[in-house]
């Protein structure tokens, strides 16, 4: 495909195109796709994650039927709030998890549905804000509850707001918390191009949730522009979010992505605060086993995740 500075077809835009294409800038959707070659750390191209394993029942639920199914899985997310959770039931989840070798990425809180000002949060126009914090105090809580599950053991903390991200960031160079902890920017900061995703790199962020339906040539540029940070890449999403699901895509994600964690689960619901119950769980393992079995046809030699890699947010003992 020609470039648009060779295009035989006058594009929309093309002043900014050609700029944008000098300083090497994301400026079309029609490029050529390509393997990214990259990997995490100690090696590996793709990992499992499984989202909403908000509590130690589902956790222990959801890891039982996935080892009696031969299915591997990478980490697992608690996206509630892990303030939600007594230091009791969040030690027992690191607790198994690390004794199975598995991560556990727990969600900080409270978030702004949750606090003071949670009346116009959970109205139109607050939740057209997204999870950013607009208080003081909360930022205060937050950099307190990251504090509490390090000291619980947890290695994978996940953050709504690029602000918090910045000061866990800056806490984990400080000696605050500590320096294999891996910073995790959710599907709700909106990462909806390679642009904001280097912003959120820069910033701390690990690795970021993207927004779900992001085509090809955006992920390939994220990518691109962010080699270290780990995408995290939804293939099947809640029905309240659209429903849809992408396993024969999963071996183009895997090239262009990598290395990258394969979000599976979430269209066994309707929405992220359904109950889980047995049945959701049985749906959610056989999507893992649906993504995987896709990948696997497609005659991709992709490689999972080393088991030394820091990425996997293993819990350690304290």
């Amino acid at each position: 495909m020609t470039s648009v500075l060779g295009s035989d077809i006058i594009r929309g835009a093309s002043r900014a195109r050609k700029w944008l294409e000098e300083n090497d800038f994301p400026h079309s959707d029609e490029t050529p796709l390509a393997v990214s070659g990259g990997t995490f750390d100690e090696g590996g191209q793709y990992g499992v994650e499984v989202p909403v394993v908000n509590n130690f029942r589902v956790l222990e639920a959801t890891l039982r039927l996935l080892r009696e199914e031969g299915l591997p899985v990478t980490r697992f997310n608690e996206t509630l709030g892990a303030f939600l959770l007594s230091d009791a039931e969040v030690s027992d989840m690191l607790d198994l998890c690390r004794e199975s070798g598995v991560g556990m990425v727990f969600a900080l809180g409270p978030r702004p549905e949750y606090d003071r000002k949670a009346a116009f949060y959970r109205g139109g126009f607050g939740a057209s804000q997204g999870r950013r914090i607009n208080n003081n105090d909360a930022i205060a809580q937050s950099a307190e509850e990251a504090m509490r599950l390090t000291d619980l053991g947890c290695r994978g903390l996940i953050a709504y707001d690029l602000g918090v991200i910045r000061m866990i960031s800056d806490m984990r160079k400080a000696g605050a918390l500590p320096a294999d902890l891996m910073i995790k920017a959710s599907s709700h900061c909106i990462v909806s191009n390679p642009l904001t995703a280097k912003i959120y790199a820069e910033n701390g962020a690990n690795s970021v949730t993207t927004v779900h339906d992001l085509g090809l040539p955006v992920l390939q540029e994220i990518r691109r522009m962010s080699p270290q940070l780990t995408i995290d890449l939804p293939t099947d999403v809640y029905g309240t979010k659209g429903g849809f699901i992408r396993f024969y895509e999963t071996a183009e994600l895997v090239q262009i992505c990598a290395p990258m964690m394969l979000k599976i689960g979430a269209s066994a619901q309707s929405h992220p605060h359904d109950p889980v119950n047995d049945n959701t769980i049985r749906q959610r393992v056989q999507r893992v086993a649906l993504c995987l079995e896709f990948l696997a046809k497609s005659g991709l030699d992709a490689k999972y995740i080393s088991d030394l890699s820091p990425q996997r947010c293993l819990p350690v003992e304290v």
